[in-house]
């Protein structure tokens, strides 16, 4: 083993230690969500970060929208669609969810590099929330992941997630899947939900949708009974 030159060992670090009284006086931004929205997500903070992930034709667009449709009473989002940009499909969402009258508070971003995109989240006045769509098509490394979710810790990041089976899909899906606040998982157009900040009741997206893919066990996945690969 190298002997170790304590002439270069740099510096340590200073440690920030906080009192238990300072931890609960610290301000903080929160959402106060309300009615469904509560009781599903709960409170969460501005600094909160989102997982949501399905299968194709699940209602996990149709969630993404109604979603940034109530957020924009929080503040202003910038939609990362790099998976589908500046499309007809993306326009009919917009129009579909009521996000046609929400110039100045939801911008779509047509496939911007996720580098440019923290850039941009940096600048003054930048959107309170982004959402990444999709993980998969970011060609974003853990690294980067790692460092954009410390140094945005003033912003809400969302990540929209293809799934294998149960879960997202791939190594850094499932990283962010662990490390994030509020985990959305999409099947059959309700939202199962496990959130930090309190609710996790499922989540309707479309009642009709819902009704039909699940059959008799529709009541069971919507008083949360019931939940593929989940034992209660």
């Amino acid at each position: 083993m190298a002997e170790i030159n304590i002439q270069t060992t740099p510096k340590k670090a200073t440690i920030r230690a906080y009192s238990p009284k300072q931890v609960v006086n610290k301000k903080r931004v929160i959402y106060e969500f309300t009615e469904k929205w509560k009781e599903s997500f709960g409170c969460p903070e501005k600094c909160a970060k989102w997982i949501v992930w399905g299968q194709s034709f699940s209602g996990k667009s149709s969630f993404m929208f109604q979603l940034c449709n109530y957020l924009t009473d929080y503040g202003k989002i910038d939609y990362n669609s790099i998976e589908e940009g500046n499309t007809q499909t993306v326009a009919d969402k917009i129009m579909k969810h009521g996000l046609l009258d929400k110039d100045g508070k939801f911008r779509i971003l047509d496939r911007v590099p996720v580098d440019d995109l923290m850039l941009r989240l940096k600048r003054k006045k930048s959107a309170e929330f982004a959402v990444i769509d999709s993980i998969q098509h970011s060609r974003m490394s853990k690294e980067f992941y790692l460092r954009m979710a410390d140094t945005m810790k003033n912003k809400s990041l969302l990540f929209v997630s293809h799934a294998k089976g149960l879960n997202p899909a791939g190594d850094l899906a499932m990283h962010i899947r662990y490390d994030v606040d509020i985990k959305i998982h999409v099947v059959g157009f309700i939202a199962h939900v496990d959130s930090r900040y309190g609710g996790c009741k499922p989540f309707i997206i479309w009642e009709d949708g819902a009704k039909k893919y699940w059959g008799k066990k529709y009541s069971m996945v919507r008083d949360g009974k019931y939940w593929p690969g989940l034992k209660k």
